[in-house]
């Protein structure tokens, strides 16, 4: 199984190798054959000796092929032209008569190209023929110019959308390269036409061939040792050229360089696409194929290419263009992979979010309800000791001293209401914790109001507290009751008042007051030792507000009844409940 899915993997690279092939051949063709001119021009060019052309009526014209710069062309028996690369001229006879031997072509300016394949005959021809060479020569030529430097500085202005990716750069520079090798190669010979432009030339070229190992290297795998070699590589090539120029060897130096060149590039892009074909098979195969595209049209224009006479469009000429729609439809297929990858991985990270909020939510609820649990619990416990310390104390007091017989019936009742009182606020703070504080000082009213109207007390009840009102806890609240308890039950011992009054307001600073007065006979404050209930009772009063986190003051003067007064700070409670 695993040597069938290898052999498969090995058919279908070499099908992706052929058919690109396959395609950047048949666009040559495409070009080459209907490009070229309909007629052949060999019975129109001119012989190496004698006249070779017959003065006629019709209009007639020539062009020299290969031509890179102006020539005059004379033949005899037509009055001299000027012919200019991939261009045809009209011939006019002239009525002078030349006595030379045959026809000659001078070069005005130098190098001008080749001087012997020289066509005259009817214009019409000789012009389709020159338009098929100025389109494969130039047209062409400033096609690939134009496609490879608007990319190559397409790619670095849009440097900052990538994040300067270092495969763009290095891209963008080799498109631009090739721009800049493909003019120097097409026409840089007849514009800077002096002796250290194969420098200029040639050094541009070396530089490409080092960006396309730098992209190589980029794509495959960004490798800092590979970098300096192929940059080292470039500077001993330029170095040699810089030696060829000094000793005048260029032409015999140059085609060495290339061939080392060439064989290092395509070594070294084999050997590191074969190590990405490990990991990334299917890019490194469409790769390694643009590749060899460019390698095969250069052996074709070094090695196979037709003659002067023939087709003068040579096939790297189509190469930058053609591999650059390659490299982009490449870098396109790279991209859509990254966004397919970068959406599943955000559909995985919503997903992996989705499940940790669940989570949260399950662990915050299951967090709330032990909160809860340990709340009850607390309160449980709280109400538990306060049930055996209060009402659990009075009762066993009063079962200790009704065995001992100390207590008559009048002090039994009396304590058995006491205790009865202790439970009753106990439901009640149950009953109206949390509540606002309002709603339970009401409740306290409501249950102490029959109780006072058959001891003859009339019990008042204000409130004088604005929206929103606060609350208080169960356990403050409890303290509360039972502070306004032993309160209302000093008054009934001791004042022998008839008029009880609880208030309730807001005195600011997050504080609320708590007020209970009567009209009873009171004590002096002066000497409270000897004043009626200033023994445990208010003790226990001042105990319960400090609990409270209140503050108890009493005023008091004999037959000036006594008034309580609480200040309890809610700003807390108040802001929680609102």
């Amino acid at each position: 199984m695993r040597a069938s899915s290898a052999r498969w993997k090995w058919i279908r690279a070499l099908a992706v190798v052929l058919g690109v092939q396959l395609l950047f051949w048949g666009f040559y063709a495409l070009i080459v054959l209907n490009f070229h001119p309909a007629v052949t021009l060999d019975g129109y060019r001119l012989p190496m000796k004698g006249a070779g052309l017959t003065v006629t009526d019709a209009p007639t014209g020539a062009y020299a092929a290969g031509l890179s710069g102006p020539a005059v062309l004379r033949i005899p028996g037509w009055q001299p032209a000027i012919l200019y690369p991939a261009r045809a001229t009209f011939l006019s006879p002239s009525e002078r008569q030349d006595t030379g031997e045959g026809w000659s072509l001078t070069c005005r300016k130098t190098p001008c190209g080749i001087t012997d394949a020289v066509f005259a005959g009817p214009f019409d021809r000789i012009s389709e023929a020159a338009g098929s060479e100025r389109f494969q020569r130039f047209d062409m030529v400033w096609l690939a110019i134009a496609v490879e430097g608007l990319l190559g500085a397409a790619l670095l202005v849009l440097l900052p959308i990538s994040r300067f990716s270092r495969l763009q750069i290095v891209t963008g520079l080799f498109m631009i390269l090739v721009s800049a090798d493909a003019w120097l190669t097409a026409f840089g010979e007849t514009k800077f036409a002096y002796a250290w432009f194969p420098l200029l030339r040639y050094g541009v070229e070396y530089l490409m061939l080092t960006a396309v190992a730098l992209t190589v290297n980029a794509f495959t795998g960004w490798r800092r040792r590979e970098a300096r070699i192929a940059v080292g590589g470039f500077a001993i090539a330029f170095a040699m050229v810089i030696a060829a120029t000094l000793t005048g060897n260029v032409a015999t130096v140059i085609p060495l360089i290339d061939a080392l060149a060439l064989t290092f590039l395509f070594g070294y892009g084999l050997a590191a696409l074969l190590r990405m074909s490990r990991t990334a098979p299917g890019p490194a195969i469409r790769v390694l194929a643009i590749l060899l595209v460019g390698i095969t049209s250069i052996i074709w224009d070094l090695l196979i290419h037709p003659a002067p006479s023939g087709p003068a469009l040579q096939a790297s000429v189509l190469t930058p263009t053609l591999t650059t729609f390659l490299v982009l439809f490449e870098l396109a297929l790279q991209g859509r992979r990254l966004n397919q990858e970068a959406d599943e991985a955000r559909t995985d990270l919503e997903r992996q979010m989705l499940e940790q909020d669940a989570s949260l939510l399950r662990s915050s609820g299951l967090l709330r309800h032990h909160e809860r649990e340990i709340a009850v619990n607390a309160e449980r416990q709280r109400l538990m000791r306060d049930m055996h310390d209060g009402l659990g104390g009075v009762l066993t007091h009063l079962l200790l001293d009704v065995r001992e017989g100390r207590l008559n019936q009048s002090a039994i009742e009396q304590g058995l209401q006491s205790a009865l009182d202790d439970l009753r606020n106990m439901t009640s703070a149950i009953e109206a914790g949390h509540a606002p504080i309002d709603e339970a000082l009401a409740a306290f009213h409501e249950r102490m109001a029959d109780r006072l109207s058959s001891s003859g007390v009339a019990f008042d009840w204000r409130c004088e507290l604005p929206t929103p009102v606060p609350s208080l806890d169960i356990r403050r609240l409890l303290n509360l009751y039972r502070l306004l308890q032993e309160g209302v039950a000093n008054i009934l011992r001791h004042a022998g008042a008839s008029h009880i009054e609880l208030t309730l307001k807001d005195v600011g600073g997050g504080v609320i007051q708590v007020m209970l007065s009567d009209d009873g006979r009171g004590f002096d404050l002066e000497n409270p030792a000897n004043s009626p209930g200033e023994g445990r009772g208010l003790s226990n009063m001042r105990r319960r507000a400090e609990q409270i986190g209140g503050r108890l003051r009493v005023e008091s003067a004999p037959e000036a009844g006594v008034r309580l007064t609480l200040h309890i700070p809610v700003e807390a409670t108040s802001r929680q409940s609102s």
